[in-house]
């Protein structure tokens, strides 16, 4: 149904087309028998090439020029009937690629499982949680920059391989094509209710999210180049990646983010949050337990109604804000490295560093940054 419209307009073109030469100059032109000779083939897997802006045919001695707007009709109608040949193979989305849907593999999880493991090269994976029996993966694959044929064979040696065990490792396949190319291998994974065993998920190039997770293990995720999402998540979380965003809130337990180059916003966070960056902001809000917060070139903002646990928070290279209720008993220690600290607690601020306590001093709230620091009440 999707290319209903473009063969309907690709039909009224060619008839436009037709109509056209066969008036031609001079009036009808004489019907011919067309030969083999009357056609142009190209071998499987070669690229046709686009038709010319204008072309011109000898028709009964007279030379007939076909305006831009005919050629163009043409050249859609080569497109279309490429994606023509395409069927079957998988569906066609232009740079998107070819698209194969590689249907579902069920995995049982036997009481007595630890660990779920899945790996994945290229390619996002999304996991949630739903009313299925069996560990369910559904695998789609995208071939890019590549014929109708090659990405068909490229997605019939694509897949996934499963061990067994107390120790369930999952791990994805495919074969290079090309200039050492590889396709990406889109997963989403269903997790029974009521699963405990641990869940580590890694994919090198791809995004990661993770979602509608009531019941399981302690949760890692890792992605050397990709984003990270996780919201709702019930035990311990583990967010690591080397370039990427991570975003993650509604956690029930500790959380735990490490990575290089990226932004992480964080909120409604019960459990104590640790954040490690190298490059990139870090904001926080809602954290009802303790906080540690570092990076090296960036700048943090922490905002919480309560305060539940000590806020160890530092950047060398970026401002810092922190804020938090104004009756919380709180002892502060803040040191900044060129401005002046800004505060609206009665605090003692002098040379650039601030300290006090206030109310009982429950919990320690330590502070550093090269730049700005603000220690404002929220």
């Amino acid at each position: 149904m999707k290319v209903t419209w473009k063969r309907l307009l690709t039909g009224v073109a060619l008839a436009a087309v037709f109509l056209y030469i066969g008036k031609g100059i001079g009036g009808a032109a004489e019907a011919r028998q067309l030969s083999e000779e009357g056609f142009v083939s190209a071998p499987a897997g070669a690229t046709v090439s686009a038709a010319p802006d204008r072309v011109t045919e000898s028709v009964s001695g007279a030379s007939v020029s076909l305006p831009e707007s005919i050629s163009g009709a043409i050249s859609t109608a080569a497109e279309v009937i490429e994606s023509w040949q395409a069927e079957g193979a998988g569906s066609f989305s232009g740079d998107a690629g070819y698209s194969f849907d590689k249907g579902t593999t069920y995995i049982p999880l036997p009481a007595g499982t630890d660990s779920v493991s899945i790996k994945n090269t290229n390619g996002n994976i999304e996991i949630k949680q739903g009313n299925v029996k069996e560990l369910e993966i559904q695998m789609t694959v995208v071939v890019h920059q590549a014929t109708a044929e090659v990405a068909k064979e490229i997605a019939n040696k694509s897949g996934m391989k499963a061990g067994t065990g107390a120790n369930l490792e999952i791990e994805t396949y495919s074969e290079f094509y090309g200039n050492h190319q590889s396709p990406s291998l889109e997963l989403t994974v269903t997790l029974p209710q009521g699963m405990k065993a641990e869940l580590q998920a890694r994919t090198e190039n791809g995004n990661l999210s993770l979602s509608k997770v009531s019941s399981t293990g302690k949760i890692k995720l890792s992605s050397v180049n990709g984003n990270i999402t996780a919201t709702g998540i019930p035990e311990e979380l583990v967010l690591h990646t080397v370039n990427g965003d991570v975003q993650v809130s509604e956690a029930k337990s500790s959380v735990e983010v490490k990575l290089t180059n990226g932004n992480v916003q964080a909120s409604q966070i019960s459990g104590d949050l640790a954040v490690k960056a190298v490059n990139g902001n870090l904001t926080v809000k809602d954290a009802l337990a303790a906080v540690r917060a570092s990076t090296v070139a960036g700048n943090i903002e922490v905002e919480s109604r309560k305060i539940g646990g000590n806020w160890t928070v530092t950047t060398a290279v970026g401002d810092l804000e922190l804020a938090w209720p104004g009756g919380a008993g709180v002892e502060v220690d803040a040191e900044s490295g060129f401005d002046e600290i800004e505060t609206d607690f009665p605090l003692t601020v002098k040379n650039h560093k601030a300290h006090g306590r206030i109310g009982a001093g429950t919990y320690q709230i330590h502070a550093k940054a090269m730049a700005g620091l603000s220690l404002m009440q929220n």
